[in-house]
Formats: structure tokens, sequence, C-alpha cells
């Protein structure tokens, strides 16, 4: 045997193979790294990982340690402010709901927060009304005796007004909303001997989650005996030495004059005769409160002092000619005007709730679209339109032969026959149908001012 002829050793082959994956590394502009222990083995560099998904949260909160549970619930939190995710939630309604339930009865405090507001978010999203009534019926009452305990005070009131004004589907609903609300606003108006002095900060989220849910209600929907104290309450509140309150008790007046039913807040109405001199005379008492709170706003030089005395201007010029100057938010490059208190406050508050998700929500949430009057897909026309039909005809043209001679059928073949002329007139209909879906889908894809 020549030497030619000899099989290589193995050896031999392990270098030259190891040598051939080195050259196709560096064709393949991979970087070699060397192993431990081995100067001509090579590890794989690593593929960026997926990121986890809504079905992974869920899981882990049925986990046992409280830290995992607060970091799930804080990631689905991120993932639903960010998108929509409604057809998982629809599917997986049930445990996103008592798993939060459980989470309120033996979490921590923080996660107790998390889970108020994945619930927020839920009422927010859900879109099925029995779902909807579903989280109405289990939260309330949870919430209700949360309140009295004093504990995550703050995201109870936000969850109980976002949940109230999402799920209640006619005012004797919204109204027990606000009944609880009000019971701890104003635990003297039901006669309730462990009175509780809030903070001003608990007490500013307190209105606002009332006023959120009064935006909801129509004026003549509303209670003749449930709110009769609430123009009293509001105007002493201007007196307030917290700056934040006396803002937020002005803000709830304008409201309660915007409804147009004053006498279902204020008892004295009912009572005299001479109801436009009341009214006249209230609206001087709470104007003559309001320069003073502007004049003291506006001598402090500090940043949030600045937003008071805006507000409190708007409030004093609504008062002075009852009329909202408004705002409006650029969403997508589409205008979104307001020009309403209630508007104000109902925007005020979503914002606060979903913070950079807002806008997001905007686009697609379609509830908050109906709630606004927003439609993202408008086209602004910026120059003269010309004549466009508001309907085209639509044509199909299809080959139909003439009919055979009947008497030289047979009777199988004519029923072949008629069957055929049919699946023909079918098929064209169906594409005449074809073709009317498409047309309406792209009318209704862009609605032009």
């Amino acid at each position: 045997m020549s030497r030619r002829d000899k099989a290589r050793p193995s050896s031999s082959r392990k270098r030259s193979q190891k040598s051939n994956d080195i050259l196709l590394r560096r064709w393949a502009g991979r970087k070699p790294v060397l192993a431990a222990g081995d100067d001509e083995s090579y590890e794989e560099v690593p593929r960026p990982s997926q990121p986890k998904r809504l079905c992974h949260y869920l899981e882990v909160l049925y986990e046992k340690r409280g830290s995992n549970r607060e970091e799930a619930l804080a990631s689905i939190i991120e993932v639903l402010t960010c998108r929509l995710e409604n057809d998982y939630l629809e599917e997986n309604f049930a445990t996103f709901l008592y798993r939060g339930l459980s989470s309120l009865e033996k979490g921590s405090s923080k996660e107790k927060q998390l889970s108020l507001h994945v619930i927020g978010l839920l009422a927010i999203i859900i879109c099925c009304e029995d779902k909807l009534s579903e989280v109405r019926r289990v939260l309330l009452p949870v919430l209700s005796e949360g309140l009295k305990s004093g504990t995550t005070t703050l995201k109870m009131l936000n969850c109980l007004a976002i949940v109230g004004f999402f799920s209640s589907t006619n005012s004797e609903e919204t109204e027990s909303a606000m009944q609880i609300i009000w019971k701890f606003i104003d635990p003297e108006s039901v006669n309730d001997v462990n009175t509780k002095k809030h903070s001003p900060e608990v007490l500013v989220a307190a209105i606002y989650s009332w006023l959120f849910l009064l935006t909801s209600m129509e004026g003549w929907r509303l209670s003749h005996n449930s709110w009769n104290g609430a123009v009293c309450y509001f105007s002493n509140l201007l007196e307030h030495g917290d700056k934040l309150v006396r803002v937020a008790a002005c803000e709830a007046l304008a409201l309660i004059f915007e409804t147009g039913n004053l006498d279902k807040f204020w008892k004295e109405a009912k009572d005299h005769s001479n109801y436009s001199h009341m009214q006249q005379s209230l609206r001087e008492n709470v104007l003559k409160k309001l320069k003073c709170l502007y004049l003291d706003t506006r001598s402090e030089n500090i940043p949030r002092s600045e937003n008071i005395t805006k507000k409190v201007c708007e409030v004093v010029n609504y008062f002075e000619s009852f009329q909202c100057l408004g705002t409006s938010l650029t969403i997508n490059g589409k205008d979104l005007k307001l020009s309403s208190w209630y508007q104000m406050i109902q925007l005020q508050f979503l914002k606060k709730f979903l913070n950079d998700g807002f806008k997001i929500h905007m686009k697609e949430n379609e509830k908050l679209q109906h709630l606004f009057e927003f439609n993202p897909r408008r086209i602004k026309n910026l120059g003269p339109e010309l004549y466009v039909s508001t309907t085209d005809k639509i044509t199909v043209r299809f080959f139909l032969p003439e009919e055979r001679n009947a008497e030289t059928l047979t009777k199988e073949n004519k029923k072949k026959e008629r069957v055929w002329r049919n699946s023909l007139l079918e098929k064209a209909r169906t594409q005449l149908m074809s073709k009317h879906r498409r047309m309406s889908e792209e009318m209704n894809c862009c609605d032009y001012d």
C-alpha cells in the first residue's frame, strides 16, 4: 500500500474539519469566541429572547411568592397600556378578574394597587356587557368595604370610578357607585358617627372620581333627594386650607351648573319661590370666592401654582359667561376638540389613569372614541371638494348559455341543466356581493369632513 493510499489519521481529519469550521465562521462575519479548555472550539452567539406574552404573566399570578405576582401585574399593566389585546382579554376575562380579586384579599399593599389598576383596564377594554356587569357586581361591594379600611384608598377610588363609569347600564347603577364615593367624601350626610378627616390628596381624588361618574349622567335622570347638600358642601370647600381641594370644589360647582339641574344639588333652591334670584346670588357668591382663590394662587411663584391659576381662571370665565373655553388635543395628526366641563373632566381623569397609553387607546379603543366622538380615520379636506356621488353602480358580467331544447333532454339531464345554470347565477351573485362589500369597506375606512 502506497503512502498516498493510506487512511488519514483521525486527529488530522478533526483538525481539518475544525479549520473549515473556522473559515466558515469568518466568512459569515462572526467573531470566534474561545471556549475554556479548548483553543479551537467556539460557542454560538445567543439569540435575543422573545418578549413574554400575557399568557405567561397570567400563569405567574397563580404563584405563591408575592413579589413574582407584583412583577406579573406590573407587566400586565404595561402591556394593556400599550396595546388592547381585546380577544385575549375576552377569552380569559374570568381569570384576570378573579385573580385580581384574590390579590385584593391577601396581597401586599403594592399588589393590591396593581390589581386595582388591572381591573380598571379590564373595564375600559372589555366590550361584552354581561362581563362588565359581572365586574361591577363582584367589585363594588369589595371596594365599598375597602374604602372603610383606609388602605390603598386612592387606587380604590380610581378603580371604583372607572368600573362604575364603563360597566353601568343605567342611571341607577351609576348613582349607586356615586353614593359609595359620596358617603366617603361627606360621611356626615349619612349620619356616620365614625367620621375620619381625609387628607387633601385623598379628598381631591374622591371629588374627581365622583365628578367623573357624574359626567356620564344626564341631569334629568338624577335622583331628587340623593345630592341635595352637594352645592353647600362644595361651596364650603372653597375656603379649605389646601388650594388643590379648592380647585376641585370649583370644578365641581362648574359641572353642577352645567347639568342644568341645580335644584337636585341644592335643597334651598326647592323651597324658594324665586329660583332665578337664588341662582344668581349663588353664582355671585361663588365668583367672589373664586376670585380670592385666583389672587392667592397668582401671588405664588411655584410651577404648581401656574396650573392651579390657569384652572381657576377657566372656572371664573365660565361663571361669568356660562361658556367653557374648552381645549384641544392632537392624536395621530387628528384634532380632538372639547368644549364642555364634563368632557374636560373625562379627559383629565382618563389621561391620569392611562398615562402614556391614553393616545394609544384613543386610536384603537372604540369605547373611548365613542365617548369623545373622535374618529382617528377622519381625513380633513385641505381644499375645495368636487362633487362625488355617495353611491356607485356596481355590475358583474358573466356568460350564461342559452337553454337547450327541453324536448331533447331526459329527466336527469334537465335536472343537471337547471343545477348548472343556477350555479352560474349564484357565482355571479356572490361576485356582486363581494364587490359591494369591498366598496363599503373602502368608504368606511375614511370619513371625510
